[in-house]
């Protein structure tokens, strides 16, 4: 049961890490595109809430008695909830003021910065989670496990140093680099659920 429940929660992870770039790629450029930009953010966040399902099926194997894997179920919630606010009020939120057409550019200006921060938060927080989970598979025995301990290391610290650095921004640009580096781990760590390796390192 637990080895049919990796496949299933496995290939959610790798189909919502690969829709995931695909929607990013056809992020509208302008507020104006309402009815794509609904689409597109409503897409990401149902995305979003089953790549959370997925770790959290992930985070309750491995047991929350771990503190790493608590602490980066915590963090990676956290930026959930970033991300989600960040898309709502980018796909939604500007969307509806835009099409008043009376609204001043203020107004345009808060919800891009309350947009930024939550996105930065989001990136900041998720990949902190990715780099505690990964602590717990680098030290495993068996090179599966390490090898998608290290990537995760990677995934979740490299954006953030981008990030903090200055070296990229959340512009959609910078955006879609970022989130194509965490979905790429998250599909590795899709695969690693549903390939079997993952329910053989718990048993060993």
């Amino acid at each position: 049961m637990g080895l049919n429940n990796d496949r299933i929660t496995g290939a959610a992870l790798i189909l919502a890490a690969g829709l995931s770039v695909l929607m990013m790629a056809h992020h509208p450029s302008s507020a104006h595109d309402a009815a794509l930009g609904q689409f597109v953010h409503g897409a990401l966040i149902g995305l979003i809430a089953v790549t959370a399902w997925g770790f959290a099926h992930m985070a309750l194997r491995r047991g929350l008695d771990r503190p790493t894997v608590l602490a980066g179920l915590v963090a990676y919630a956290t930026g959930v909830a970033a991300t989600i606010g960040a898309a709502t009020i980018n796909g939604f939120v500007v969307t509806a003021l835009a099409a008043r057409g009376d609204i001043g550019r203020d107004v345009f200006l808060l919800a891009w910065e309350s947009n930024q921060a939550l996105a930065r938060l989001g990136v900041v927080a998720m990949g902190a989670g990715f780099a505690l989970w990964s602590i717990g598979w680098v030290r495993q025995d068996g090179w599966p496990a390490r090898a998608l301990g290290a990537l995760g290391i990677a995934a979740g610290v490299v954006p953030i140093v981008l990030l903090l650095t200055g070296t990229l921004g959340m512009n959609l640009a910078g955006a879609i680099l970022i989130y194509a580096m965490q979905s790429a781990w998250i599909a590795l760590a899709g695969f690693y659920l549903w390939s079997g390796m993952f329910t053989r390192d718990l048993a060993g």
